[in-house]
């Protein structure tokens, strides 16, 4: 929504539990009417909860494609860490993406953590790498 220049949208978004007014309720409804965001389903959105790292890759990968970037067409690149079954399978698309170009790289020993919560200097640095490849 920042990389955007923070843009109002007419959007009548259904998660009930993201309140009117808050600092982050212009931008969940931006996304979520752009398709960068779903929710955990129409009405429920968890605007507190813990971000995972195939949640925030998620969120980048669909931003990337909104602006032309992402797979195009029949493609296949393997997650080669260890922990690569964990992946959800909605996520695998945009955490191959992410590493294949590096902006989210692996938690140590050969694990790619996706559902690890992204703590804030690794989603400092996985913005850092995002935008520069965005430019």
């Amino acid at each position: 929504h920042r990389f955007e220049g923070e843009p109002t949208v007419d959007y009548n978004m259904g998660f009930a539990d993201v309140e009117d007014g808050k600092w982050y309720t212009e931008a969940i409804r931006w996304a979520a009417a752009n398709g960068i965001v779903e929710g955990y389903s129409k009405e429920q959105f968890g605007p507190n909860d813990l971000l995972t790292r195939e949640q925030l890759a998620t969120i980048l990968y669909r931003y990337a494609k909104m602006k032309g970037q992402g797979f195009m067409g029949m493609w296949a690149f393997p997650l080669s860490f260890d922990d690569a079954s964990d992946v959800s399978d909605w996520a695998y698309e945009a955490m191959c993406w992410m590493t294949m170009n590096g902006i989210i790289q692996g938690t140590g020993n050969n694990k790619l953590s996706p559902k690890g919560s992204a703590t804030r200097a690794q989603v400092a640095a996985m913005l850092m790498r995002f935008e520069a490849i965005e430019q």
